[in-house]
């Protein structure tokens, strides 16, 4: 006998999350009998019915919070099985496409959070207690379907109890895959010197060490952090010099929102993304107070904070009444560290101890990092909760496989199928060998779950980019076609493809103006690019602007050594007072970084707006020299906090080109005047009026911004507010940082509409 049945297919972030104990409950709510099976990356779901309507409408609605519905099919089916229930099905391999999303790693829930601190609960203090709600997913998934088989948890048999809370329909933790407590579960282990400790003893002995001053390195969700007493002036020193780190600032963990409060300035948005799953690190204004140490974020106005997220943290911060260092333990640049082996041979001359635990993490992941700027909340680096990204357009394109291999620093990748992408969390530089192994560990991952090569690798048009000699060498190994894109094209892709999904007005034939500034990137001349303007859409692009070229003394020296940049622009536009004061500060290499001017000798051109930023902190007499990217911008965006007033600098634009040369003499008059706190406003408003008086030179189009500039929280708000004022509309990045690790989307987009 056989009977109609409906089978439902679910797509998008469906495994992970609890979805299949959703829909058990569903159904039986609903009087239907059936069964719902992880198939491949997807959620199949039989029902005994030909109208599901009803049932489709509360499955929209009602899913779990932490899903993502992407598609839904339906198919009429005539099964010879009568099924008298409804069951949950053990999950079935199959190939799996882009539509099987990876499921992300969830910070702890308020519910297991009750249980651990409760003593007559069986998970107290079980630093590793989760449910279908939280947990860690991405960070210990060794392939799809989503199955603890599939995990890192696979040697943790579940004891009877486990078992029973797994099998139990009524039960939170039904079918939740990383079940375990103290009696079959993960075990913490406490090392210092010859100390060694385990579980409870170990957390106790962890906040023992902190409070006395220790730098201890803490495994968390997606790697090792190193955590000190935020307070201690001697044991942070002692850890910026041993991490060689001496100005970069340091994120703060601080036990609850109150805490929070106490450190930052922080508006109902922030507060709502530090209490939510993602449990980032939000940037926000720092106060002043004596809860933490000066040389957490020195000489800045903001400070990075973020709240518990694993049990570990909660347990630790429970017994702690003030905030701790929190920072990836890692070298500048390398990906966070996630073996007690690496740790050790790495960081032992850094850390007096270490809280680990047997569990091993497969994918090693950084903190996601926020910051509301421009009246939103936006991304600053895309780790874990964000990561992996899965975005989908309306527009059927041809079913190729693309994967977008990024640049050289702040690197993600992308793979995309047709209109499908997914971007991969933030890896870092690929200046060593740690983050090229990274890299290539995650091009891996994907052939292995997606058991395909692509079709196309693209990447940037710098040929001496690791990712470019990656792709190079994989292309022939795979074997498929290797292409190329412009750096700064690619930005204007990536913040193209977010537009769309902004606003359903746009699509990939409109025509917009691409305002791109960053701190560097090939151009298509051979010349360094960063301060540009391109009109067009998916398929054409044009230069159509740019920041008047001035010369890096020394090459890429100078990045580093920024008040060669200074000097070089001091010279370009005629400042003789500023001209004058660097060659009695620098006398006889000031001689030399002339007539290297002068005969253009070991230098670069560029157009870069980051290193205009640069130049104006030496100008300022802020800083001579970076010791972290990026950090000339920050401080000029520090030093004018409380001052309210600002007024654009005279620019010209001729033929496109941005002449800042009236903007640099009217700077040394205020600089010589006394007035570098002016300066530093007025700078960044009048990086915002050109952006605006460029945009009036094409009024009808929409104006995209993106590139790691405008990261400036500053400059972003200067923007929305002349742009607002004048209803001018504009897009900013939603989705993905504005910085590099947008370009292997911006890549792969662009590769997609261009077959």
């Amino acid at each position: 006998m056989s009977a109609k049945y409906t089978k439902i297919i679910v797509e998008g972030v469906v495994q992970g999350v609890g979805f299949r104990p959703f829909v058990y409950h569903l159904a039986h709510k609903m009087g239907l009998k059936g069964w719902v099976k992880n198939v491949g990356g997807k959620v199949e779901i039989l029902l005994n019915t030909d109208d599901c309507d009803s049932f489709i409408s509360y499955l929209k609605l009602q899913a779990p919070i932490h899903s993502e519905i992407h598609k839904i099919s339906i198919k009429k089916t005539i099964s010879k099985k009568l099924y008298e229930s409804f069951e949950i099905l053990e999950s079935k391999i199959e190939t799996i496409g882009l539509e099987s999303a990876i499921p992300r790693d969830i910070a702890i829930c308020q519910e297991c959070l009750d249980e651990i601190k409760n003593p007559k609960d069986r998970h107290y203090y079980y630093a590793f207690t989760t449910c279908t709600n939280c947990g860690p997913r991405y960070s210990i998934i060794n392939s799809l379907p989503y199955d603890r088989d599939n995990t890192s948890m696979k040697p943790f048999q579940m004891c009877a109890k486990c078992q029973k809370e797994y099998d139990d329909p009524s039960n939170r933790r039904f079918h939740a895959q990383p079940n375990s407590c103290p009696e079959c579960g993960i075990v913490l282990e406490f090392h210092m010197s010859s100390r060694r400790s385990f579980d409870n003893q170990a957390l106790k002995d962890t906040i023992k060490a902190i409070k006395s001053g220790k730098i201890i390195a803490i495994k968390g969700i997606g790697g090792f952090a190193l955590v000190c007493d935020g307070r201690n002036d001697k044991t942070i020193l002692k850890l910026r010099e041993k991490k060689d780190r001496p100005t970069k600032p340091f994120a703060l963990m601080v036990k609850d929102i109150d805490m929070a409060l106490k450190v930052a300035k922080l508006n109902p948005s922030e507060i709502n993304t530090l209490n939510s799953n993602v449990a980032p690190i939000i940037l926000g204004a720092k106060k002043s107070n004596q809860l933490h140490s000066k040389l957490i974020a020195p000489n800045l106005s903001t400070i990075g904070i973020l709240l518990p997220y694993s049990g570990i943290h909660h347990l630790l911060l429970e017994k702690l009444d003030f905030p701790i260092v929190f920072t990836s333990a890692n070298l500048s640049g390398e990906p966070i560290i996630s073996s007690i082996a690496e740790l050790k041979e790495k960081m032992s001359n850094i850390i007096d101890g270490v809280l680990d635990y047997n569990r091993e993490i497969i994918h090693p992941i950084d903190d996601s990092v926020m910051q509301f700027v421009a009246g939103e909340i936006r991304i600053i680096r895309l780790g874990r909760g964000l990561a992996p990204l899965n975005v989908e357009f309306e527009e059927k394109l041809a079913p190729k496989t693309i994967i977008g291999m990024g640049a050289q620093q702040k690197i993600t990748l992308t793979y995309s199928v047709g209109n499908k992408y997914m971007v991969f969390p933030y890896i870092g530089d690929l200046d060593n060998l740690g983050t090229i192994d990274r890299y290539e560990q995650m091009l891996d991952f994907f052939n292995k779950t997606y058991l395909k090569y692509p079709d196309v690798l693209i990447s940037d048009l710098h040929k001496n980019y690791q990712s470019s000699i990656i792709s190079a060498k994989k292309s022939i190994q795979y074997p498929c076609r290797n292409e190329k894109i412009q750096h700064h094209h690619a930005h204007f892709c990536a913040i193209f493809a977010e537009s769309i999904k902004q606003d359903n007005t746009i699509t990939a034939q409109t025509k917009a103006l691409g305002i791109i500034w960053d701190g560097t990137g090939l151009g298509e001349d051979g010349k360094i690019w960063g301060g540009e303007f391109f009109v067009g859409n998916m398929q054409n692009i044009s230069r159509v602007g740019h920041f008047k070229e001035f010369c890096l003394l020394g090459g890429e020296n100078a990045i580093k050594n920024i008040y060669k940049i200074g000097y070089a622009l001091a010279l370009e536009c005629g400042a003789k007072e500023f001209t004058k004061r660097y060659e009695i500060e620098f006398g006889s290499e000031a001689k030399i970084l002339h007539q290297m001017f002068e005969k253009k000798i070991n230098t670069f051109q560029t157009t870069s707006v980051g290193r205009l930023f640069d130049a104006v902190a030496s100008l300022c007499g802020l800083l001579s020299k970076n010791s972290f990217e990026g950090e000339a911008g920050m401080l000029l965006e520090s030093v004018f906090k409380n001052y309210s007033k600002k007024e654009s600098y005279d620019f010209i634009i001729t033929d496109g080109v941005i002449d800042f040369c009236p903007m640099i003499l009217q700077i040394q008059e205020d600089v010589f005047n006394g007035e570098r706190i002016k300066v530093a406003r007025n700078f960044i408003y009048t990086l915002a009026n050109i952006a605006f008086a460029f945009a009036k030179k094409y009024p009808e189009l929409p104006v995209m911004f993106s590139g790691g500039v405008f990261q400036n929280k500053i400059l972003c708000d200067d923007i929305r507010e002349l742009f607002d004022l004048h209803k001018k509309k504009f897009y900013m990045h939603k989705l993905l940082p504005p910085n590099d690790m947008c370009i292997s989307f911006g890549q792969a987009v662009y590769s997609q509409y261009n077959h």
